[in-house]
């Protein structure tokens, strides 16, 4: 991680136009499924086996342009080539030349689809470090090797055993490109090079950036760029073995090489394991790795690359989040469950006559006017419910209603799907354009079902099973990044 840049996260709050809603958190495909990858292909004694060689004094700090350097890239092209990743460096090679001595190491998964193996998913980790150190990069003592273990051999050594692994498994349907740059420490110079050089930015749809994930503690990890691509934060807790307790950060780092892809409208994600003393000192050595913490980290990230290289949609670049600040996020509320309007003055032991109805709500789909009057609603009676806002916001999804048409004082039944989430007694939530079909808990009263079953503020509702009934409910939540099952204890419906 480039020592001279700074941490930059912009002050102002974003509120997106209410006008353009994201997806409606009942459709099925707005989060993508779990994609199944062998695990067995990263293993912890070769991330030691790796990092072990990358941060020897051998290499002298891999400082770029240096014998140690130009060592590190030939090791690093020698495994693609062992691994028979497509060379997609200069003149068919896997190393790419560039600057005074540098050289990027490149390698190509070609994608399994006829048209979607044209776009690309990078994974990349920068692979020199700063050498003897010197007051421009090192927090001293200047002179003696730095070989920085974590910055970043970590990353290195991670990205090694992911290539591995993504070999092993069924091609997905964009290619993914593996790249290790050279001269970060020097300005990010080496991604920036091979994005200025890559013949067509366009085919380049996604980012992975590893720097410093060998010092993971209380298995945590801090994740950027989630808010650049609409529902990447519910795809990253989705390729997370429940291992990794994620702080997403809204912050745009601009100290490493996921930088220059954010400043060229390519989203992308990044997983940093956090600073120490170490960072930049020649006791940045090999001992001092977490290599469990780097084996999650990589299984993580695996699924995910193979998640993002299956995505169905296109992958569009969230420009909202350039403007965001987690301290004033942009919620809106979630959309009416039904879409109608009652006569304010109804009161229990009367029938609710319609004042007005939403032209694209459930209700307006399915047929229901001004006028109509709701009888029975899966088998209630209407005139025993008192607090029918509340009875909606926990009603199953599918209702069938008996309804006395207005038009000609006719009974018919229609059936309608609700929008959104049933929610438990006691839980406010929101919605966010960055995370599309998800319900964000804004709120839990204190002592409530939802309260007592578990329920926190900021969980992510993901999905509900209704079961056979409304105490066989179980909400999918995610939380720090992590997935769980909750099932209050409700108050049963009338």
């Amino acid at each position: 991680m480039c020592l001279v840049m700074i941490l930059v996260a912009s002050p102002v709050a974003y509120s997106e136009d209410a006008s353009s809603p994201p997806a409606d958190p009942t459709a099925a495909d707005s989060v993508p499924t779990l994609a199944v990858t062998d695990e067995t292909q990263i293993t912890i004694k070769e991330l030691q086996a790796h990092a072990a060689f990358l941060a020897s004094d051998t290499l002298q700090g891999r400082d770029a342009g240096t014998e140690g350097g130009r060592a590190t890239a030939a090791y690093l092209a020698d495994e693609l080539k062992h691994l028979k990743y497509l060379p997609i460096g200069t003149d068919a090679d896997y190393r790419q030349a560039f600057g005074a001595g540098y050289q990027n190491v490149l390698g190509l998964l070609e994608g399994s689809d006829p048209h979607l193996k044209n776009e690309w998913v990078v994974i990349g980790a920068h692979f020199d470090h700063v050498g003897f150190g010197n007051p421009l990069n090192s927090h001293g003592p200047f002179g003696q090797i730095h070989n920085g273990a974590d910055d970043n051999a970590s990353g290195v050594s991670c990205l090694l055993e992911i290539a591995e692994a993504l070999c092993g498994l069924p091609a997905p349907k964009r290619s993914i490109a593996i790249a290790f740059w050279d001269a970060e420490e020097r300005g990010l110079l080496g991604s920036a090079h091979w994005l200025a050089n890559h013949p067509d930015l366009s085919q380049v749809q996604f980012y992975t950036n590893i720097d410093m994930v060998g010092r993971m503690r209380d298995d945590s990890a801090e994740v950027f760029g989630v808010r650049t691509l609409p529902g990447l934060r519910s795809m990253l807790a989705r390729s997370n073995a429940g291992d990794i307790q994620m702080k997403f950060s809204w912050a745009q780092r601009d100290d490493s090489d996921h930088y220059n892809f954010y400043q060229r409208n390519i989203p992308y994600t990044m997983v940093f394991s956090g600073l120490h003393y170490d960072y930049h000192r020649p006791s940045d050595d090999v001992e001092k790795l977490n290599f469990e913490g780097i084996e999650k980290i990589a299984q993580l990230l695996t699924r995910q690359m193979i998640e993002v290289a299956n995505y169905p949609e296109q992958l569009t670049f969230r420009d909202y989040c350039r403007n965001e600040h987690i301290n004033s996020p942009p919620l809106a509320s979630l959309p009416s469950r039904l879409g109608v309007t009652w006569s304010p003055t109804r009161q229990k032991g009367q029938t609710i006559t319609l004042t007005s109805v939403e032209g694209d709500s459930a209700a307006g789909k399915a047929g229901l006017q001004v006028g109509d009057e709701l009888v029975l609603i899966n088998g209630v009676d209407v005139r025993e419910i008192d607090n029918f806002i509340e009875w909606i916001r926990r009603s199953p999804v599918h209702l069938d209603m008996d309804v006395v048409r207005a038009k000609d004082r006719a009974e018919e039944q229609i059936s309608l799907d609700l929008k959104g989430f049933p929610l438990p007694e006691g839980l406010l939530a929101a919605r966010d354009a960055a995370e599309p079909g998800v319900a964000i808990v804004t709120s839990v009263t204190s002592d409530s079902p939802a309260a007592q079953c578990g329920f926190r503020q900021g969980d992510r509702i993901l999905a509900v099973n209704d079961g056979v009934n409304q105490e066989n409910r179980v909400w999918d939540i995610e939380r720090n990044g992590q997935l769980m099952k909750l099932s209050p204890a409700v108050t049963p419906l009338p």
